[in-house]
């Protein structure tokens, strides 16, 4: 009887995906407040909410899977960050000297430091996506060829994943996350609609063609 309020009391994190101790709404594992008890693993997240979840909660998560959703809602993130990054120095190089000089050295650095805060988590998610389709996660070094791995890299990331439970584990982010949902949870925000999807993709084509001027300038 003590062994079955034990497991009744024990409830699932919805950030970290943890099971802490109590009735209460503190994690003791990753120090946030909630008040739900189910795990975020089912759900669409959006895109910050995503984002946060790969680069702190599953920061070197090489376990269970990922999503097509999670995997490339992620690069989107990264590839935003990124070239609004490099816009913003390409400009600053741009309308003067003493900038074009700020503005290189500031890129520099802040590229540097994205790509090596991403590089973990990206190749974490990449293990997990290939996880999701029940392929071992050392295909992930199928990028050390070049050009054709790289292609066939993406191939595997973009192919879907298996309906149901594999050796990896339970499927993940096949529920979608409905605003009214997000806001009961206290999460930033909800699943993207397809729109949000193309305008960032617009965005980013169009930075990086502003980008490509500004140097060529």
């Amino acid at each position: 009887m003590n062994c079955r309020r034990k497991e009744l009391s024990m409830r699932m994190c919805p950030y970290c995906g943890h099971e802490g101790l109590n009735s209460g709404s503190y994690c003791s594992y990753c120090g946030r407040i909630h008040n739900v008890s189910t795990s975020l693993d089912k759900y669409n997240l959006g895109l910050i909410e995503n984002c946060k979840r790969c680069l702190i909660y599953k920061y070197a998560d090489f376990e269970g899977r990922a999503s097509r959703g999670e995997y490339w809602l992620f690069l989107l993130m990264y590839q935003l960050l990124f070239v609004a990054t490099l816009f913003i120095c390409a400009f600053l190089s741009y309308i003067s000297p003493l900038s074009s000089i700020v503005g290189v050295g500031v890129g520099l650095v802040l590229l540097v430091l994205i790509s090596v805060a991403v590089a973990i988590p990206g190749v974490a998610v990449a293990v997990r996506r290939l996880h999701d389709q029940g392929r071992s996660g050392v295909f992930v070094f199928i990028n050390i060829i070049p050009l054709i791995g790289t292609v066939i890299f993406f191939i595997l990331m973009a192919m879907p994943g298996e309906s149901t439970e594999n050796r990896f584990g339970m499927p993940t982010g096949y529920m979608r996350m409905t605003k009214r949902m997000a806001h009961e949870m206290g999460l930033i925000d909800s699943s993207p609609t397809m729109n949000l999807i193309v305008g960032i993709i617009c965005t980013i084509v169009v930075l990086w063609f502003f980008v490509d001027r500004l140097i060529m300038a």
